[in-house]
Formats: structure tokens, sequence, C-alpha cells
């Protein structure tokens, strides 16, 4: 009876302890801000962005022409519309998609610290 006594007590010893440092834990919890842990991209993160960025434009750029019929017809244009001036936007956003992609890849290695790794085309992806 006697063990059985200090089992019971070691146990219910172990379970107040536990619970003593639960209730503290939020004290030794790090406090996190996500715009200050976040590390800053190296020149080379922003290079090869800039690489798939325009590799994406160069092999999707086609699709400006169907995501542009899609977007005009859901705006609730004429069919007229949809048939004469769809195309001729959808081509010339395709082209310059296209574009832009050649140039973003061609010249990626060539950018310094300087130069805005930004989008030039939004969105900056399709997909």
């Amino acid at each position: 009876m006697n063990k059985r006594m200090t089992v019971w007590a070691r146990a219910t010893a172990l379970v107040l302890l536990a619970a003593i440092l639960m209730q503290s834990a939020p004290l030794w919890a790090q406090s996190y801000d996500p715009d200050e842990e976040l590390p800053t991209p190296t020149l080379l993160e922003k290079r090869l962005h800039k690489m798939g960025r325009g590799l994406a434009n160069v092999m999707f750029g086609w699709t400006e022409l169907p995501l542009t019929f899609d977007r005009k017809m859901k705006d609730g244009k004429p069919l007229t519309y949809l048939l004469a001036t769809v195309p001729v936007l959808g081509t010339a956003r395709a082209v310059m998609r296209t574009g832009v992609g050649v140039y973003e890849f061609t010249t990626f290695f060539y950018s310094s610290e300087q130069v805005n790794f930004e989008a030039i085309l939004e969105p900056e992806y399709l997909f």
C-alpha cells in the first residue's frame, strides 16, 4: 500500500510540474514578425527569378489569345466585337508578352544591383 502511495504521489507531482511548465511556455516563445524574419533575396535569386519569368512569358505568350477572348466574353462584349477585335487585341498582347519574355530571358544575367527587377507586364505570370 505504501508503494502505491509513493507511485501515486510521484505521478501527481509530475503532472503538476508538467502543468506548471505548460502554463509558463508562452513566456519562452519568441515573438514573430514575418516582415522582419524574411531574408532579402540575393542578386542571383533576383536574376533567376527574372530568367524564369522571361522563360514563362516566351513559352506561354500565345495564351493571351484565348485569355483575352475569355475576359472580353465575361465582360459581356457582343459577338461581333469578339470575332473582329479580340483576335487583334490577343495577337498584340501575345506578341508583346513573348517579346518581353525574350528580352527578360536574354538580359537576366547582365543585370546589376541598380536594375529594378520588377515585372514589365502585369500580371507577372499568366498561370
